[in-house]
């Protein structure tokens, strides 16, 4: 392997340690936006020993492409130095990036499916209450009438039961 084909490579573990540190950090970051009664983050160590797992799986993959597969102690060094690299220069910038995709794509597409929502919600609503608004005469006559045949009924018992012979 030549001095360039290890400084790419470096180079390659360097920014692949800033991607992890960046999706390490985006997830303890939702996680901690949910509620604390929220599935997701009462199980947040597990999603992020899964967050782990899957970019160690990503990362070989990336050293697969690389290098063939071939491991040495200067990748996860470099892996290293691109996380310490997202702590202390990068992050500020990727959290202020995640605010403005939240708050220009996630929040408008929630507040449309929301709305589309209520608008599905309250037409099923309006129907429910023409409905209600139709049958509520014959209801209350079948009540009337299901009040006295259930009347006629019991005193028929109650008298055949105390009835003195």
């Amino acid at each position: 392997m030549t001095i360039n084909e290890q400084v790419v490579s470096i180079l390659i573990m360097t920014m692949s340690g800033l991607f992890v540190g960046a999706v390490v950090d985006g997830t303890r970051y939702l996680l901690s936006a949910l509620s604390p009664k929220f599935f997701l983050r009462k199980m947040g160590y597990g999603v992020e020993l899964i967050v782990w797992g899957i970019l160690g799986a990503l990362t070989y993959y990336i050293l697969f492409l690389v290098k063939g597969g071939e491991w040495r102690l200067v990748d996860p060094l470099a892996q290293i130095l691109g996380i310490f690299l997202y702590e202390s220069i990068f992050q500020p910038y990727f959290r202020f990036v995640g605010r403005v995709f939240v708050l220009l794509f996630i929040k408008p597409i929630y507040l449309i499916i929301k709305f589309i929502f209520s608008i599905i919600s309250g037409i099923i609503r309006l129907f429910i209450r023409i409905f209600m608004f139709i049958l509520m005469p014959f209801y209350k006559i079948y009540i009337k009438i299901k009040r006295n045949v259930l009347q006629k009924f019991f005193t028929k018992i109650r008298r055949s039961i105390f009835k003195k012979s």
